[in-house]
Order: C-alpha cells, then structure tokens, then sequence
C-alpha cells in the first residue's frame, strides 16, 4: 500500500485509540480549496478560552484585555493552505463564509497585534506547527449562537501557510453567554433574532432584572436599497420589540430603541436584519 495512505490510516487508528474523535466542520463552512488537513480532532473542553484582544505572557501566565471562559465539545482542524496562497488568504476565505452565515465578529488582529505566534500555537492552540512569524499572522474570534469560532491564519519561516479553526458549542446557556460578550464588549448582537423572537425579547428582559443598574440600546438595522424606507420601518420594528420588552414588566426608562436601516452595511453583512444592544450604566 502506499505510504502516503497507509499514514493517514495510522493517524486516524492512533486518534481513536487514544480516546479522541475526529473533528467536523459546521454545516455553513468549507475548506480552503486544495488544502490538506493535518489535525482533525475534537475534545471535550473544561475552560476554554476565547481571545478577545491581544495576548502576552507575564509570570508564565497568558493574559489578554478581554476574554471568554466556556466549556462544551471543541471541534479543531488545521489546514495546510497551497503553494502560492498567503495567510491572508485562507484568513478570508473562512471569514467570508462567517459573514455569510450571520456571526458575529467579537474580535480580530493581524501581525504583531495578536502578540507572539508562540503563544497561539503552544499555549492556546496545542499545535505547534502553528508557530510562525508573527507578523504573518491573522486571527478572529466569532460567535454564531451557541457556536464559538476562532480562527488563525500563519505563515512559518520554511514559508509554509497554515489556517486553523477551533469551534467550540457552548455547553452553557445561550443567553448567559450573550450576557458575558454584552458585559465584557459593552455590545453585542440580540442572541436569535430575527429567527426567535420570543427568545431575543426573553434575552433582553432576563438581562434587565438580573442587572437593576444597567439600561440598554436596542438598535435595529435593516437591509434595503430606499434608505429613508430602511430607517422607518427598522425604527418601527424597533420600537415593537422594546415595547414587547416592557410587557416583561421592565421600566420604560430602561430600554430605549433606535432604527439605522441600511446605513450601516457592514453591520448587515449580507444579513436582512441585525438587531445590536448596547449595554450602558442606568442614570
């Protein structure tokens, strides 16, 4: 048999004996086209960590200006991109399709902003194979749900081009961890709008009782190609949600709502609604 299979077939025998199942991929992502994956495995994750800014090591110790701690079953896979294809690339190619399935981006960096490649790869990543030049590096961490998705993109100093994807199902509730990016971010979109309302509504409410000192700014986009339209009717919508929100028994000087229509494209990214709350002290 062929050595370049019978490898493969020794890598997948050694993973299951281990105790370690393969990864997936999530039904909205594809991979890099021609690239060849080198690490399919999936674990089941105590505390992991979602990088929500730049990383440093202090005492032995990563640390970050923000981050999430979550638990749940972590799918990891790591690509070896074509000859010809920078980091940049594969970096794209997977955010492209993020955007196209409606997550939110919590946070990105390229180059010597992420901090050492050393740090991705050994301590966050467990793969060494992705440590790197650092300012070849590229990375995002997304939310889609209850799916959290980090990706990192590196080139190493052999020139090899490596593009990794941890994606991680939240094991605990979808509203707390709405709740955590909403605290730590100070923004976040509304958790299952416009596909569940009630939810989205149940989200807001929830969090206005559990934090008396805290006031929230619904803001509603919408997509549509009249401008003046776009911003009526999201203001409209707007208004209903915060209305629905009231009828929790919330204050009226809790909520306010506001409508921006299709004036922030990026924000739609290809989306027909987006529904943004932005969490502020209670005056």
């Amino acid at each position: 048999m062929n050595r370049n299979v019978i490898l493969p077939i020794l890598l997948v025998m050694s993973l299951l004996e281990g105790g370690l199942a393969l990864a997936e991929l999530p039904d909205f992502l594809e991979p890099f086209p021609r690239s060849r994956q080198i690490q399919q495995i999936a674990i089941d994750a105590q505390e992991y960590r979602v990088m929500l800014g730049g990383v440093v090591k202090i005492n032995r110790l990563i640390r970050t200006d923000r981050e999430l701690r979550l638990s749940g079953k972590l799918e990891r896979t790591t690509w070896q991109l074509p000859v010809g294809h920078s980091p940049e690339d594969g970096f794209r190619y997977l955010r492209g399709q993020l955007q196209d399935a409606g997550a939110e981006m919590l946070f990105e960096c390229s180059g010597r902003q992420c901090g050492a490649s050393n740090i991705w790869a050994n301590d966050l990543f467990d793969t060494s194979r992705l440590y790197g030049v650092d300012e070849s590096q590229f990375y995002l961490a997304a939310r889609r749900g209850v799916n959290y998705l980090v990706v990192y993109a590196v080139r190493r100093g052999n020139g090899r081009v490596f593009l990794h994807l941890d994606w991680l199902v939240d094991a605990s509730s979808d509203d707390q961890g709405w709740a955590q990016v909403l605290e730590q971010q100070g923004y976040a979109e509304l958790p299952d709008w416009p596909e569940s309302p009630d939810n989205a509504i149940r989200a807001m409410a929830a969090l206005l009782e559990e934090r008396p000192e805290k006031h929230l700014v619904l803001v509603l986009h919408q997509a549509g190609r009249d401008i003046e339209l776009s911003l009526r009717q999201s203001r409209e919508l707007a208004l209903r949600l915060r209305d629905q929100v009231l009828a929790e028994g919330i204050a009226p000087n809790r909520i306010d709502a506001h409508g921006a229509g299709a004036l922030s494209p990026s924000v739609l990214g290809g989306r027909r609604q987006v529904a943004v709350v932005i969490l502020t002290d209670q005056e």
